[in-house]
Parts: C-alpha cells; sequence; structure tokens
C-alpha cells in the first residue's frame, strides 16, 4: 500500500511511489526552510532553501527537458549578496562555476571540466589564470614559505 504525501495546499503528491507536485519543508520554528518541485519524481522547476532568517540561502532551477538532472544553482549568504553560481549535473557541481565577493563582485570562476580558475581584480577584469595543478603547486610553495619562516621566528628567540 502506498504512503500519501501532502503538501501543504492538501493536494496528494506521492501517489503509487512517484512524487509530483510542490513540497514545503518547515524550520522547527515554522518558518520556511525549502520548496521543491518533482514532476515524476524527477527535481523539476524551480527549488529554493533558506536560512532560518528567512532569507534565500540557495536557488537551483532544474531542467526538466534535459536527459539528467541538470540545473543551475545559485548560493547566497545571509545578507542576500550572492557567493557563487553554476551548473549542476545529478547533485556534482559541472561546467564553470562563479564565485563572488562580500559585494557580490566576481572573485574567480573555476572550470570543473579543464581544472581552471581565473582571478578577477575589482573591477571585474581577469588578471590570473591558473590550473589546478598550478594552483596546487603554488598553495605548496606558500606553505613552505610560511613554515620557513616560522622557523627563522623560532631561531631569532634562541
Amino acid at each position: 500500500m502506498s504512503k500519501n504525501l501532502f503538501n501543504p495546499d492538501k493536494i496528494n503528491i506521492l501517489k503509487k511511489g512517484i512524487l509530483n507536485g510542490p513540497i514545503s519543508v518547515y524550520y522547527p520554528n515554522g518558518k520556511i526552510q525549502s520548496k521543491q518541485f518533482f514532476i515524476n519524481n524527477r527535481k523539476a522547476g524551480i527549488w529554493q532553501y533558506f536560512y532560518e532568517n528567512g532569507k534565500l540561502k540557495t536557488e537551483i532551477v532544474y531542467n526538466i527537458m534535459a536527459n539528467e538532472e541538470e540545473g543551475i544553482m545559485k548560493n547566497y549568504d545571509e545578507k542576500g549578496v550572492i557567493i557563487s553560481e553554476g551548473k549542476i549535473i545529478n547533485d556534482n557541481m559541472a561546467g564553470i562555476w562563479n564565485y563572488y565577493d562580500e559585494k557580490g563582485r566576481k572573485n574567480y570562476t573555476y572550470n570543473f571540466e579543464k581544472g581552471i580558475v581565473i582571478i578577477y581584480d575589482e573591477k571585474g577584469k581577469a588578471i590570473l589564470q591558473l590550473s589546478e595543478k598550478d594552483l596546487a603547486e603554488r598553495f605548496q610553495e606558500i606553505q613552505q614559505e610560511i613554515n620557513d619562516d616560522r622557523i627563522r621566528a623560532n631561531e631569532e628567540k634562541n
């Protein structure tokens, strides 16, 4: 026997194990936590997740026409400023993702297929492009420089 699942408008959205229609999820304090929509058990339309303060946290627009579960995701901080945006396929990040600073200006992009990071200045001009490998190597160099400075600082104490 199938379980019936209802949305707040009492529309039966789970029938014979297949989800169809809107679902709303609430925090214990009664504020909205998420709004979701299904068509034949597939994520569809606009999905929204909210912070407990009611501000939008994440919005995903799913393309029901795609063969896979595909959508565009936007993430926001608790003040409503965009943090990041990009494509997801089957809940995995794909394509090019844009990342923003606390003022909503593009800070850098990451290309998941090519493994390339592009860093932008405050005016939105690309100033540096690194491969994931170059970035990892540079990070190791920086870590080594910091460790060397710690050693020197400790030597100066003695």
